[in-house]
């Protein structure tokens, strides 16, 4: 059975931040990040339960040509993916919205 997947609002905004940085700093560069999210998301449809845990039930699948990581929760209804985080800027902040999952 496929889940379907949610995007925590904040993990939404990060994407779009991170594609308008990218964006600023080469031409097409933003459209790339977006594409390997995309891909990471089908990889973790296919099989969400391959990616190591990572901070409590959560489990991190890391982008190959970025530095992020898809932060997502699994449950039988559904993948929620959380956080899309760089590997290096606050570690940790996007815990808090696991009280809104």
């Amino acid at each position: 059975m496929v889940r379907p997947v949610e995007y925590h609002s904040q993990a939404k905004a990060e994407i779009q931040e991170a594609i308008k940085w990218y964006d600023d700093k080469v031409e097409g560069l933003g459209l790339e990040f977006l594409f390997e999210v995309r891909y990471a998301e089908s990889k973790i449809i296919q099989a969400p339960e391959m990616w190591p845990t990572y901070e409590g039930e959560t489990r991190r699948y890391l982008l190959k040509r970025f530095p992020f990581g898809v932060i997502y929760l699994t449950s039988d209804e559904k993948i929620q993916i959380v956080a899309v985080a760089h590997y290096k800027r606050k570690p940790g902040y996007w815990k808090k919205r696991l009280k809104d999952s």
